[in-house]
């Protein structure tokens, strides 16, 4: 990730360890870029298996005060806290969906410290669940660098009545045209990865 990336994965961790990184996960854009799309983001989501009152406890104790923000569960709303930590706004979201908390990869950035993503079906779900208009792009993105993933997104949008709408994105030209884009950035990355590591030294036989 860019330096500006970089700051978002230390905000990201720092909130982590007051959370503990062991009962939170990273979400929204951060998780997105974690899984393959990079786009620019504006704020820092964690989903957390604490209850929000443990949560707030735990960041008021590290420094970090938050606000509780009450979702309307009948008008589709969630409770979650918002915050502030240099200068960059967090959200700590409960568990909207259900987790595999044991399938969560771990965050590829020196920055990251341990940190974990929430795992690709889990995030697909997460983003399926909140039908924006951004988040159905992102799940049309993930699943078209992530083919396997089509039949599982495709099952949680029939179960969410959205079926129709993400295919709108799937097949969408200017969308099918980054992900190749995104893909071969990929590639490339991977190859220049495997070009920098170091040869092992070979024995001189005297």
């Amino acid at each position: 990730m860019k330096a500006r990336q970089t700051r978002f994965v230390r905000v990201a961790r720092r909130v982590a360890e007051a959370l503990g990184q062991q009962d939170c996960l990273l979400a929204g854009g951060l998780a997105v870029m974690a899984h393959g799309f990079v786009r620019a983001t504006r704020d820092v989501d964690l989903l957390t298996r604490l209850s929000l009152s443990e949560a707030r406890a735990r960041l008021s104790k590290h420094g970090l005060e938050t606000r509780l923000l009450r979702g309307d569960v009948l008008d589709g709303g969630f409770s979650c806290l918002k915050g502030e930590c240099d200068g960059l706004p967090f959200d700590v979201l409960p568990e909207l969906v259900p987790i595999h908390w044991e399938l969560a990869p771990a965050v590829e950035n020196p920055a990251a410290g341990g940190l974990r993503a929430v795992a690709l079906e889990d995030l697909l779900a997460l983003k399926l669940k909140a039908q924006g208009p951004k988040d159905l792009m992102d799940a049309a993105m993930l699943v078209l660098l992530h083919p396997a993933a089509q039949t599982r997104a495709r099952e949680l949008a029939t179960a969410y009545r959205i079926l129709e709408r993400l295919e709108i994105w799937l097949k969408d030209p200017r969308i099918r045209a980054q992900a190749r884009e995104e893909a071969e950035l990929e590639r490339r990355r991977a190859v220049s990865k495997t070009r920098r590591k170091p040869r092992g030294k070979t024995k001189r036989l005297r």
